[in-house]
């Protein structure tokens, strides 16, 4: 991961100290034991990414460094995702200012503009089927991340917690692909439905 994140750095000049910097804040951040991220930190989460990202243009792997930067499973982070990577771009004096709005607008911000549009929706689907890949997973990795997920859940009952799930679950078998890209379709469509269709079967028993 560290490769990845400095290949990417280097892609727009960023300064090594900064770069340096901001990896080892990150990835402490990602694996930060009190704030309840079970899943969605840098072992379970990122390691899972890190295959796909190697292929990725350097804005996106930006954006998925910052993407969880904050979290929180009872309410959105985008705001502060969007304000540590400003931070970022701060320290590094990026004034690539398209490239910066690219990366925030896949961060959620809606007001960033880009005149990179077909970009921005190119890796816009691209880092959601990275987020998605997880449904793909082998049975025994399928497995561990419905456990530690439900873990992030904590603060619901269990049978609130299924109802919220099955209809996750069931919204998503419903669309004609789970995934957005034609490669991510091929490769694991068939896979993560019957790993969602196990974990329904699961939830209802």
């Amino acid at each position: 991961m560290e490769e990845l994140w400095h290949k990417a750095c280097k892609h727009f000049a960023i300064p090594e100290d900064v770069a340096k910097s901001w990896y080892t804040r990150i990835n402490q951040r990602l694996n930060e034991s009190h704030s309840k991220r079970y899943y969605h930190n840098w072992n379970e989460m990122m390691q899972h990414k890190y295959e796909h990202l190697q292929h990725c243009r350097p804005a996106l792997v930006l954006a998925a460094f910052f993407q969880y930067y904050s979290y929180d499973g009872v309410q959105p982070c985008v705001k502060g995702n969007c304000a540590a990577f400003e931070e970022f771009c701060c320290d590094a004096s990026l004034d690539d200012v398209e490239t910066k709005n690219l990366i925030l607008k896949l961060l959620g911000d809606k007001s960033a503009e880009s005149e990179l549009e077909s970009t921005w929706e190119e890796d816009a689907n691209l880092l959601q089927d990275l987020d998605l890949a997880i449904l793909a997973a082998s049975s025994e990795n399928y497995n561990r991340y419905c456990q530690l997920l439900r873990k992030e859940y904590g603060h619901m009952s269990d049978d609130d917690y299924k109802n919220m799930r099955l209809k996750v679950l069931q919204t998503l078998l419903s669309i004609p692909n789970i995934f957005s890209t034609t490669e991510f379709q091929t490769r694991f469509e068939a896979t993560a439905r019957a790993n969602m269709k196990d974990e329904i079967s699961t939830l209802k028993a």
